[in-house]
């Protein structure tokens, strides 16, 4: 199995490895550009926080509306077995 590939991006100079069997990046390693001072340090944080502020958020609204979702299937389900009490669930080891 050959050994993964080195390429370097002329666009950003990340590193990255391509298998060299598929064609396709299995890593990347990016550099950052080294901040000037401390004022472009404290704003890249601060955009990084805003950024990741903002994917909890999604990840939040993803979850309420996952349990919305689930609870809704779930009376569904509670309704069905309510209109058929002999009805049960199909036996995955019962041969037809």
């Amino acid at each position: 199995m050959p050994e993964a590939l080195d390429v370097t991006c002329p666009c950003c100079d990340a590193v990255l490895k391509v298998d060299p069997d598929t064609g396709s990046v299995v890593w990347v390693d990016k550099k950052k550009a080294p901040a000037k001072d401390f004022d472009d340090l404290v704003s890249r944080v601060h955009s990084q926080r805003s950024l990741l502020d903002e994917k909890f958020e999604r990840s939040v609204q993803q979850t309420r509306n996952q349990k919305d979702i689930l609870e809704k299937k779930f009376e569904e389900a509670r309704k069905r077995a309510a209109l058929d009490p002999t009805a049960r669930p199909p036996n995955p080891f019962d041969n037809e």
